[in-house]
C-alpha cells in the first residue's frame, strides 16, 4: 500500500504548517481565559459525532469526560472523527483533528505531537484532560501504524 511509505515532504510539512499557525492562534491570546475561551468556541464549532453513532468500542476511556473517537482507513489517509460531552474536552479535539484528520499514515507518525503540550493549554489542563487528549493521539498514531 502507498500509504505505508515514507512520507511526503509536503505531507509532512502540511502538518507542521498547521501546528505552527495553532502556535500563533494560542501565542495572539492574552492569557488563560482568553485561551480557554478560543478552546470552548473551539469545541462548539466542532462536528462531532452524532449520539446514535457513538459506539461503545469507540469510547476512549481514562479522562474524566466521555470521549469517542472513530478512525477510518482510506487508501491515502486517516479520515478522524472525535466528540466529547465536555465542551473543552471538544475544542482539545478540534485541535487534533486540525492536526491529523485526512493526513498519510506515515505524515502522522512522522510528526512529533508536542504542539498539543506547547499550545500552554497542556500546563494549565486538569491532569485527566491532559491525559484524555494523550490518549487520543496514541490511538490515532497506532492507527497510523496499524
Amino acid at each position: 500500500m502507498t500509504d505505508l511509505a515514507e512520507p511526503t515532504v509536503s505531507a509532512v510539512a502540511d502538518i507542521d504548517a498547521v501546528a505552527t499557525a495553532l502556535e500563533a492562534e494560542f501565542a495572539g491570546l492574552d492569557d488563560w481565559s482568553a485561551r480557554l475561551k478560543h478552546l470552548m468556541d473551539l469545541g462548539r464549532a466542532l462536528d462531532g459525532i452524532p449520539p446514535d453513532q457513538r459506539r461503545d468500542q469507540d469510547q476512549v476511556t481514562g479522562c474524566q469526560s466521555q470521549l469517542w473517537l472513530v478512525i477510518e482507513r482510506t487508501p491515502a489517509a486517516l479520515r478522524i472523527r472525535a466528540d466529547s460531552d465536555a465542551l473543552i474536552m471538544r475544542g482539545l479535539l478540534a485541535l487534533v483533528l486540525r492536526l491529523y484528520d485526512g493526513r498519510p499514515p506515515a505524515a502522522i507518525l512522522a510528526h512529533s505531537p508536542a504542539v498539543l503540550d506547547r499550545l500552554a493549554v497542556g500546563r494549565n489542563l486538569a491532569p485527566s484532560r491532559a491525559n484524555g487528549v494523550h490518549l487520543i493521539v496514541k490511538r490515532i498514531r497506532e492507527a497510523a501504524a496499524a
